[in-house]
């Protein structure tokens, strides 16, 4: 019989149950945010608890493979009934989101309080999970003992990248032009509610370890990185999948330095990545307001050449572009003519004829001039 834990550490096991984990739901998290879906996958991480609830009463066992069926399908029913709300038109998407998993989380707490005191159905454990105590719960199947955890999240790791490979054209081709999907005949519903059946599987089988609280990162904040660097499919579950790895191992290392939580670690670590991609992204941003005043700074500078060049060798020239007259003509102050005149006499755009007391282009310079004046079409 081949024992996991002979081969990996206590602490080992934990990181691989989370590497896991991230990875299985930023997998099938990629295409709820591509497709609007995110509020959805909070909805599934805490409305499935009724689900576990409803078929530990059923089965009075609290350890029964039927509480992950139980709570699967009462994610597809949480799915199908913020679905109907928001088709009658009369309300909103997120407005259903909001309205149903907190009914269906709230009856959870009420039927666990008041009927399940004493099972292991905590509330405050579903919501932030100790990941740290999985390895301690095993099961052996086909002569190979791992922690029960580890298990499940393993089978649906691999079930989501075969449906992934399978249906990938389908997925694709659905979520982002879901119109021409119908019209080639492709069963959009039926995608739809395999993919929420997916969704609401992995939910349940990463928040008995990890809690509904990091669940929710996994599914989102990977997937919502990597939509932010890239905009192909492929390229983006790879990037999702790399945020996963660096946010899961930073959180861990640092929840066990620290001696903090560890889902709540690695669900701040991730929240920490997406702001700093958000921040400095190609598009984010900061990165934006750099561009912007670097567009800014070069403008001056061209506006700076084509004034040179449109009035150099002219009779008033001295006037247009005297060293302290120039700035009248430009609308700048004299702090502002120095700085870019320096830079394009720095850049061997510009030279500074002395026995005139003007700015004039340098050979280079009135190359840049033609080519300004090739871009703007003048």
């Amino acid at each position: 019989m081949i024992n996991i834990s002979d081969f990996l550490s206590f602490g080992g096991q934990t990181l691989l149950i989370l590497l896991l984990t991230s990875f299985t739901c930023a997998l099938i998290g990629s295409f709820l945010v591509l497709r609007k879906l995110s509020m959805v996958s909070d909805a599934l991480a805490h409305s499935v608890l009724l689900g576990i609830v409803l078929a530990f009463f059923a089965t009075k066992d609290i350890t029964s493979p039927l509480l992950i069926l139980g709570a699967a399908i009462f994610g597809v029913v949480t799915v199908y009934t913020i679905e109907m709300l928001s088709s009658t038109g009369l309300v909103k998407n997120d407005d259903a989101v909001g309205i149903v998993f907190p009914l269906f989380f709230s009856l959870a707490v009420i039927l666990i309080t008041k009927f399940a005191r004493n099972v292991h159905l905590d509330t405050d454990i579903v919501l932030m999970g100790e990941v740290i105590m999985a390895p301690l719960t095993t099961i052996s199947y086909f002569g190979i003992t791992m922690p029960k955890a580890m298990f499940y999240v393993l089978i649906a790791f691999i079930v989501n990248i075969l449906f992934i490979i399978i249906f990938f054209k389908e997925l694709k081709l659905t979520t982002f032009d879901e119109e021409f999907a119908t019209i080639a005949g492709f069963s959009s519903a039926g995608l739809f509610y395999a993919l929420m059946t997916l969704s609401s599987f992995t939910a349940v089988v990463s928040f008995d370890a990890v809690g509904a609280i990091l669940v929710v990162s996994f599914l989102i904040a990977p997937g919502g990185s990597a939509y932010m660097i890239t905009k192909d499919l492929k390229q983006m579950l790879l990037v999702s999948l790399a945020y996963a790895a660096v946010n899961t191992v930073i959180g861990y290392f640092i929840a066990l330095k620290f001696n903090v939580s560890i889902s709540g670690m690695v669900a701040t670590v991730a929240g920490i990545t997406f702001f700093l991609t958000f921040l400095f992204n190609r598009e984010g941003l900061l990165t934006s307001l750099i561009i912007r005043h670097q567009n800014k700074k070069n403008f001056r500078l061209e506006l700076m050449i084509m004034h040179l060049g449109n009035h150099e060798g002219e009779a008033n020239e001295i006037e247009e572009l005297g060293i302290y007259s120039i700035k009248n003509h430009l609308m700048w102050t004299q702090e502002d003519v120095e700085k870019r005149a320096n830079v394009l006499i720095k850049d061997g755009l510009a030279i500074l004829d002395n026995e005139k007391g003007i700015y004039r282009l340098s050979e280079k310079g009135f190359l840049k001039y033609e080519k300004i004046k090739t871009a703007y079409g003048m």
